[in-house]
């Protein structure tokens, strides 16, 4: 018979070894979660404003609607800008949240272009690199962002109205008209 003098339990639990089989939010992933669908409907409110007749009685309903997913937005990605990273798919999360308020509260054409063209020149900061079940699901989140950020550019309220009506700028080609008669 043999005796022992102690019992061995296991020190680890079980599982803590194995890779995570699923996504679990941060604050920040949570966050940038809320974002996504707000900056669409902040783009949907925006687009109907531009195809908005100032004399249509919608009008001010759609001025209203764009102003309050507007400040949604702004107030999501400012709440994101602050919260701690707690992993490193966070970073690009947190970076493109802060390019997203950037952009919205762009003053002209020109400082809103230069931070979109960061994007293509900076993508590494704005990617997750990581390999594992998190950095799958955040690279979804970041390329439908990037998307809605390019839509946002398509946006007329980014384009500057002085440029746009400014017939001595050297962008700007001479417009021609052909005219056809009427059969």
């Amino acid at each position: 018979m043999e005796i022992t003098m102690a019992t061995t339990l296991p020190i680890t639990p079980s599982g803590v070894t194995e890779p995570f089989t699923h996504f679990w939010h941060t604050p920040i992933s949570s966050g940038f979660s809320r974002l996504i669908p707000a900056l669409a409907g902040y783009i949907e409110c925006e687009r109907d404003l531009e195809h908005a007749d100032c004399f249509d009685p919608a009008f001010l309903s759609f001025t209203t609607d764009a102003e309050g997913a507007r400040a949604e937005v702004l107030s999501l990605s400012a709440r994101i800008a602050s919260l701690p990273l707690e992993r490193r798919e966070d970073l690009p999360l947190k970076r493109s949240a802060m390019l997203t308020r950037a952009l919205i509260e762009s003053d002209s054409e020109a400082t809103f272009t230069s931070l979109h063209r960061l994007l293509g020149t900076h993508a590494e900061l704005f990617a997750c690199f990581e390999h594992n079940v998190g950095a799958a699901r955040v690279r979804q989140m970041l390329e439908t962002c990037h998307g809605q950020i390019a839509a946002l550019s398509d946006l007329g309220e980014f384009s500057d109205p002085a440029v746009a009506w400014d017939d001595d700028a050297p962008h700007r080609e001479s417009d021609t008209v052909t005219l056809a008669p009427a059969l």
